[in-house]
């Protein structure tokens, strides 16, 4: 078992998924097959293959093959099934049919191999048939090129130290591979296809006192889960540990918990008390946030992310005491606990705001129509969609983080929009921030998340500071939106110009640089909070 040491205790061993999924597979996908079509004669069709197409799979990375509680991972008969694509073979005998889109195929034994039942023909006899498949199956025909693909932030977990849960939220695609078909000859032909998993596992041994009920982890960034999307299953195969690339995402968030449906007695040896996650792969910059609810209460440890981040197919140990989860992070009205990061003197919330409520708990209004005429408190969502607020947070009018003594009892009734112990920052805060990364002119970049998940171009990009600013767009004065999501991120400042004006920092996708301008009030933009 492979194991390493990194910063925040947790330790790397090669990922293992139970019963719906396996790290070792010798599986066998028999394909039954007819010898019959219109063009058959006496000693075999013209032109077509009649043999059973034999396909057999294993893990791409079989050689470091390990164990999980001491149980070997498993396929599980009738409930394990995969989708099959191969644009050359058929779904009849003799060539005919159709091309074989999302054909299922279900494991008819229990075990680390199983026979698969289904029906595929091979098509012409002595040509290349290229294979492509992924588990677990979803119903329908999706392209091969756009299979669904989802993992959810709300985990269950039946009891302490069970893993039933682990192979339904797993995702594996098989690399792709070409063989040649058989000729009449009555020869079988063989197809080999090794599974690649697309998620990490985390275990939590945790240990201390009282009943533990939840874990969540908060990254730094997001995707750690999403609610939905789709994958190209035809794409080369990644490096080891190399992420796959999505087509799509949607409803993506920074966090995961897993809810015991039966909580744990926590005693004092980790190992009693285990608890597992599965993430989308990814780097987390700066800290992440592991999360306890014991006896009702959640609190926090902050700990730094493993160097590289999760990746795929691996499994990480994070050993946790909770006598140390004493340190609470910013939480929102709405319950949301935000990654912070210490930058200089400052201490920065690493995501964008996305509550809906004062920190006293009064709604802030969501305002559709009649945005332009605002002069209170309002928020809104980027194009009218609520699964942007998962990634980029809601967007918020200057009268939402006014904290002017002279007009903020008007613009929101005297309240904070931040979580308590937090503001939004003024211009000379903003500044602060830019001057210490060397100012406005080279700041963009050290500010910036990296890549291009989200930023339409970002390749000088470092977020060495680990603020992670996203691209989220802005909401016209009046109400419009102007396509800027991905390519633009404007935050507020509580710093007011005039009546009518107050001051605002932009980031662009193209360029380094920071800008400060100044924007009407009715402008919906993004908002970060920074400590007391």
């Amino acid at each position: 078992m492979v194991m390493v040491q990194l910063n925040l205790n947790i330790n790397i061993m090669n990922m293992i998924s139970i019963n719906k999924t396996t790290s070792l597979v010798s599986l066998f996908l028999i394909l039954s097959l007819v010898s019959c079509s219109k063009e058959q004669t006496g000693s075999g069709a013209a032109g077509v293959s009649s043999e059973k197409i034999r396909i057999t799979g294993s893990d791409a990375n079989s050689t470091t093959k390990t164990t999980l509680n001491g149980l070997v991972t498993s396929w599980i008969q009738t409930t394990d099934k995969v989708g099959i694509y191969s644009s050359q073979a058929r779904t009849a005998t003799g060539g005919a049919g159709s091309s074989v889109v999302n054909a299922q195929f279900t494991a008819a034994s229990s075990g680390t191999g199983s026979n698969f039942t289904g029906t595929m023909y091979w098509g012409a006899a002595n040509t290349s048939h290229t294979f492509y498949a992924y588990y677990p199956y979803a119903s329908g025909s999706p392209a091969a090129t756009a299979v669904p693909v989802s993992l959810p932030s709300a985990q269950t977990q039946s009891a302490a130290n069970n893993t039933d849960h682990i192979g339904a939220l797993d995702f594996m695609i098989a690399t792709p591979v070409t063989v040649t078909s058989p000729s009449n000859t009555g020869t079988t032909g063989g197809v080999n296809l090794k599974y690649n998993h697309l998620f990490s596992v985390l275990e939590f041994q945790i240990k201390g006192s009282g009943v533990l009920e939840a874990v969540k982890l908060a990254g730094s960034i997001t995707p750690v889960s999403f609610s939905g999307g789709t994958v190209d299953i035809t794409q080369t195969t990644p490096a080891a540990d190399v992420a796959y690339a999505f087509v799509s995402l949607t409803g993506t968030s920074a966090q995961s918990v897993v809810t015991l449906s039966t909580p744990a007695t926590l005693t004092a040896t980790n190992t009693d008390t285990k608890v597992y996650m599965v993430v989308n792969p990814g780097n987390q910059t700066g800290n992440c946030l592991v999360g306890l609810k014991i006896g009702g209460t959640w609190t926090y440890i902050s700990k730094a992310a493993p160097d590289g981040g999760f990746k795929r197919g691996r499994k990480y140990v994070v050993s946790v005491n909770s006598t140390d989860a004493t340190a609470t992070p910013p939480v929102d009205a709405d319950g949301y606990a935000y990654n912070t990061v210490i930058i200089g003197t400052q201490e920065w919330m690493a995501e964008n705001l996305k509550t809906t409520k004062y920190n006293d708990g009064t709604a802030i209004p969501f305002v559709n129509t009649n945005w332009s005429t605002q002069t209170v408190g309002s928020y809104y969502y980027y194009n009218n969609d609520i699964s942007n607020r998962t990634t980029y947070g809601a967007l918020y009018n200057w009268y939402a983080v006014d904290n002017n003594d002279a007009t903020k009892v008007a613009s929101n009734g005297g309240k904070n929009i931040c979580p308590v112990g937090w503001h939004v920052p003024t211009g000379a805060e903003w500044t602060t921030l830019t001057d210490y990364l060397g100012g406005l002119s080279v700041a963009g970049d050290k500010l910036k998340e990296t890549g291009t998940i989200h930023w339409i171009s970002n390749s000088a990009a470092t977020n060495i500071s680990g603020f992670t600013a996203l691209p989220g767009g802005s909401r016209s004065w009046d109400g419009g939106f102007k396509g800027d999501i991905g390519s633009y991120g404007y935050w507020w400042s509580t710093s007011p110009v005039d009546s009518d004006a107050a001051k605002y920092l932009v980031m662009y996708s193209y360029f380094s640089y920071v800008q400060s301008g100044d924007a009407i009030k009715t402008i919906g933009f993004s908002v970060r909070c920074v400590k007391d």
